[in-house]
């Protein structure tokens, strides 16, 4: 038995749709971009990878004399 009106309730409103995203011909996109590749090739220089000098290491040996364990 139905009394009164319809059963059901009405949908809920859609949200608004997305901001479009940056194209990639925008000028402050290509400016990012090549900041970042200019910060990357910095960072990864050859100089970074070296750990010694061309005369190798400068400090003394660290090694300390050795001993029997137990003794």
């Amino acid at each position: 038995m139905c009394l009164g009106g319809p059963s059901f309730q009405a949908p809920p409103s859609l949200p608004p749709p997305p901001p479009e995203p940056a194209k990639k011909s925008d000028a402050a996109v290509k400016r990012a971009r090549t900041d970042t590749e200019k910060r990357q090739r910095s960072l990864a220089g050859s100089q970074s990878t070296f750990l010694t000098g061309s005369r190798g290491l400068l400090a003394p040996e660290s090694t300390g004399q050795t001993t029997l364990l137990g003794g």
